[in-house]
């Protein structure tokens, strides 16, 4: 099976921005190092095989809690319906989780991940965006990566944020514009606050936190590489 890297390798030293500076654009979305993480490549794939909210809140609002078929299937559908196109998942057990799904910095982390499924993105042109990536043991997922990468022009914005709102809507809950977290409108305004403090800091990654959401975190992380920009949505348990 024919796996291009579209990047190339090498691994990027994360740089831990201060909390001064994003607590002032970011009000409660705060800068964190997310999960001791390496920044992971987006990887062309082709042939894919198939296969918190508070008491007064929850009757409006539901958590969701998602499996691997479950979340896949959900996510193809409504990226379709945005003009996103996503493959079907490949699949990743054993030795295969080392080499496309290597995530972690510490290997303690690292073997923890015993299932892994991979999805390729692409436009309404057909260009390759990124991937999904959902990693957890076998019953289910405990985290998802959304990795896409930008030119330096950023002419994939819209498509990042298409992407990361169907992510959150997905696989955290639609609910966003009740509860505002860190202030921010929506995903959209989240990640328009995030580009401009990554492009007025002279840092090569800058990181934010989510924490609105008690049974989900949500991590945006970028990174100035030599093809433009990594993004990076990851959301955990």
């Amino acid at each position: 099976m024919d796996r291009k890297i579209l990047l190339g390798t090498g691994i990027i030293i994360i740089i831990l921005i201060g909390i001064v500076g994003i607590n002032a654009m970011y009000g409660d979305a705060k800068t964190t190092l997310p999960l001791e993480d390496e920044t992971q490549k987006a990887l062309k794939i082709k042939d894919g095989i198939g296969d918190g909210i508070s008491n007064s809140s929850k009757k409006h609002f539901q958590i969701i809690d998602f499996s691997y078929i479950d979340s896949n299937s959900i996510l193809k559908s409504s990226l379709a319906s945005k003009g996103i196109s996503m493959s079907s998942p490949l699949k990743f057990t054993g030795d295969s989780i080392t080499k496309y799904c290597n995530f972690y910095k510490y290997n303690t982390t690292q073997n923890t991940i015993q299932y892994c499924t991979s999805t390729e993105l692409k436009d309404s042109d057909n260009n390759f965006l990124g991937n999904i990536h959902m990693i957890g043991t076998t019953a289910s997922p405990n985290a998802v990566f959304g990795i896409i990468q930008t030119d330096p022009q950023l002419s994939q914005l819209d498509s990042i944020k298409i992407t990361y709102q169907i992510m959150v809507e997905s696989l955290v809950c639609d609910c966003w514009q009740d509860h505002k977290p860190g202030k921010l409108e929506s995903v959209s305004a989240w990640i328009d606050a995030a580009k401009s403090h990554h492009l007025d800091g002279d840092r090569m990654t800058s990181n934010s936190k989510i924490s609105g959401f008690p049974e989900k975190k949500l991590f945006l992380e970028i990174t100035t590489n030599a093809e433009g920009y990594l993004w990076k949505l990851i959301i955990t348990d």
